[in-house]
């Protein structure tokens, strides 16, 4: 389909939110365009059953997550494999060449309407984000088994360091080990043997700003890591410079 043709049969010929990001990615990457005509009966179906402002910013980072991995030509996906017993599933399954398909799921952190953002700091002390933790802790049931699983956290501004994002997640391992089952039961776990089951399936965190800013933690304890080669592959996709 052509590009005009993608665009009426997503949004009608009615204005809308994610019209014109659209318009410019399917306009900038082949990759990107044969991606949505392959998926666009499931894009067309989100874009009409989400119609508040914010979930429709939840499916412009994951569109726009689709569009940036796709700049990465040994990167290629699927979206929302679901897999055979799985009632939730990551957004993408991404392949590596044809050598390795690891998981991504994306989420965007809302912003708290009565509390402003944190300002950037130049402290040098690491400081703990609960909120993120919070977040990351709500996806850890949708991470598959046997795959390695990357969690992109989408934020309006990083105002967080890598540094800050290993103490939270230092922090979230200290609180799973504690034996809080008021925090296990929070975020739907049996117990810590099972948060610990889903948190050793987390390979990486990526925590995106709207400028493309990323902090990453490399989950130590991760049962599947992503190879190096295509870690750099997913790295590259974010680091390059789009429209």
């Amino acid at each position: 389909m052509l590009t005009d043709e993608l665009l009426t049969y997503l949004f009608g010929n009615q204005p809308h939110l994610l019209a014109q990001p659209m318009a410019t990615w399917l306009a900038s990457s082949r990759r990107f365009t044969a991606f949505v005509t392959t998926f666009r009966d499931k894009i067309r179906k989100k874009v009409r059953t989400r119609p508040d402002p914010e979930s429709l910013l939840d499916l412009r980072l994951e569109l726009e997550t689709a569009y940036l991995l796709l700049q990465e030509k040994r990167l290629s996906l699927v979206y929302e494999p679901l897999q055979p017993g799985q009632t939730r599933c990551p957004d993408f399954a991404v392949t590596f060449t044809t050598s390795l398909t690891f998981m991504v799921e994306v989420t965007r952190q809302r912003a708290e309407p009565t509390s402003p953002a944190a300002p950037p700091t130049t402290q040098t002390i690491p400081r703990v984000d609960e909120r993120l933790a919070d977040t990351i802790c709500s996806k850890l049931g949708q991470l598959l088994p046997r795959h390695s699983n990357v969690l992109l956290v989408g934020v309006e501004a990083l105002n967080l360091t890598a540094n800050d994002l290993r103490t939270t997640m230092l922090r979230l391992q200290q609180r799973a080990e504690q034996n809080d089952a008021a925090f296990w039961q929070r975020h739907r776990f049996r117990h810590r043997a099972d948060f610990f089951n889903h948190y050793q399936r987390l390979s990486e965190v990526l925590v995106r700003g709207s400028d493309l800013a990323t902090a990453i933690w490399v989950n130590p304890q991760a049962k599947h890591p992503l190879p190096g080669k295509v870690r750099t592959a997913l790295y590259h996709s974010h680091a390059t410079d789009h429209p």
